[in-house]
């Protein structure tokens, strides 16, 4: 499996973000600035696979980091393994100074859905419950479609993040998303309209063998046709047409939290997997992130202040 966040399309987006990108060995890596004129430096969904030479890749990190007449003055690199988890290649990063990240930043646990099959097995895979909500948003007579323009997908995703307690990034980051990445097909916004209204839209992606679900939103009305789930079954079509194998629903808890009694307090996506379960699927944990660290001091300090942002 292959990621559209390892592509040069990706990074330039990310630099419209703020961010700046390097490419180190075939591994485009980002950088950001912090404080104080530190930065950090992160290497998002990579392939092990494809770092012919774990040492040397180290080695050259380190000359973009901090290069003797200056440089980023990086305080750390996260490398985040997009191969599914992995004792040999764990150990292999420990070997070579990495260290378990404190945070994931793109998600370690996911639910991806086989999509190879034909339209009528992919529905047969989705649970019980799944089929039937969707065969209601169907017969109320839903529709998706695809949109260049964000202000409706905002609206909705302004009122999921009030009725969900999170915060969102700004309008125009998601319009520069669909701008820079839709011109190469790599990302589309469906919107599901019930009696003229869009009451529902997501933000999909595309690339190699998958077809990931990036961000959703939906609003307080007509919650009762059940919009989302065939706003999914119709992105899972589109991304077969496309040629995808895969839909990756991206962020789950671990199997069996969601179902605990105090899930919501045990998981943040305890809530949010009991929805993306419906769809089928196994849940995939990948290796992850792993952090080479440059500047301990600078680097606890970064930790205590991130824990402190996100409480």
């Amino acid at each position: 499996m292959k990621s559209l966040l390892q592509t040069k399309a990706w990074a330039d987006f990310r630099v419209t973000q703020g961010w700046q990108a390097d490419n180190v060995d075939g591994v485009f890596v980002l950088s950001r600035d912090l404080f104080l004129g530190k930065t950090f430096l992160y290497s998002p969904e990579v392939n092990f696979s494809e770092i012919k030479n774990i040492e040397n890749f180290v080695e050259n990190i380190k000359k973009i980091a901090n290069p003797p007449a200056g440089g980023k003055n990086s305080i750390f690199f996260r490398l985040e393994i997009l191969e599914e988890k992995d004792i040999k290649i764990i150990e292999k990063l420990k070997e070579n100074g990495f260290i378990k990240a404190f945070e994931e930043v793109q998600p370690e646990c996911r639910q991806v859905i086989d999509i190879s099959g034909t339209e009528e097995e992919i529905f047969s895979a989705m649970k019980e419950k799944g089929r039937y909500n969707t065969r209601i948003a169907q017969k109320k007579g839903v529709t998706v479609e695809s949109s260049s323009n964000v202000d409706e997908f905002y609206r909705l995703f302004k009122e999921t993040a009030d009725r969900d307690g999170f915060s969102i990034r700004p309008k125009s980051y998601f319009q520069k998303l669909l701008d820079n990445l839709g011109v190469n097909g790599y990302a589309e916004l469906l919107e599901a309209r019930f009696e003229g209204k869009v009451i529902a839209a997501e933000i999909v992606t595309y690339f190699d063998e998958t077809a990931s679900y990036l961000y959703g939103a939906s609003g307080n009305e007509f919650r009762n046709v059940m919009a989302p789930y065939l706003i999914h079954f119709e992105a899972m079509k589109k991304a077969k047409a496309k040629g995808c194998k895969y839909y990756d629903l991206l962020a789950v808890a671990p199997e069996g939290v969601e179902h605990s009694v105090l899930a919501a307090d045990v998981h943040k996506y305890a809530g949010i997997s009991r929805f993306k379960r419906q769809f089928g699927g196994r849940t995939v944990e990948i290796t992850g992130g792993y952090d080479f660290v440059f500047q301990p001091f600078w680097y606890k300090l970064f930790k205590f202040l991130e824990k402190i942002r996100r409480k």
